[in-house]
């Protein structure tokens, strides 16, 4: 980025930041860890293994393990069923509640979509309530 003409954007001997970031969190720790133990990254990690595996210290393998395969978060199944959508809200609310009590949504994702249309709903309200203002606004600016 050097010659970019401005020099108060050059960084010299005189010209430092103010305020400098830091270290980062994982850093300090790694040489924490390795002033108390002597070991680098590396070391360290092939210790925590031994120590899982050799010495039986389940809660370290728990976590070891944890971190090689993490628990799969759940994903909402895929539903298919009659949906109106360009019917209204009202339309589109009974639709979802059908599919639930014929059984083809399962009623947790059933409520998961009604707070899906809700949640739009408010998003429309709040925009035509801002356009409604800024046309008072811009009429009551017109009248002075």
């Amino acid at each position: 980025m050097a010659g970019n003409g401005n020099p108060s954007t050059q960084f010299s001997k005189t010209n430092q930041p103010k305020s400098r970031r830091g270290k980062d969190v994982r850093t300090k720790m790694l040489e924490a860890i390795k002033k108390v133990t002597g070991k680098n990254e590396g070391a360290f990690y092939q210790e925590i293994a031994t120590r899982a595996v050799n010495q039986g210290d389940v809660v370290l393998m728990k976590e070891l393990m944890m971190r090689v395969a993490p628990v799969a978060r759940p994903v909402t199944p895929e539903v298919h069923f009659d949906f109106p959508e360009t019917g209204s809200p009202v339309d589109q609310v009974d639709a979802i509640m059908k599919a639930v009590s014929l059984g083809k949504v399962p009623a947790d994702v059933g409520q998961m979509l009604v707070n899906m249309i809700r949640a739009k709903l408010d998003v429309l309200e709040i925009s035509e309530l801002a356009d409604r203002l800024a046309a008072i606004e811009r009429q009551l600016a017109q009248d002075k």
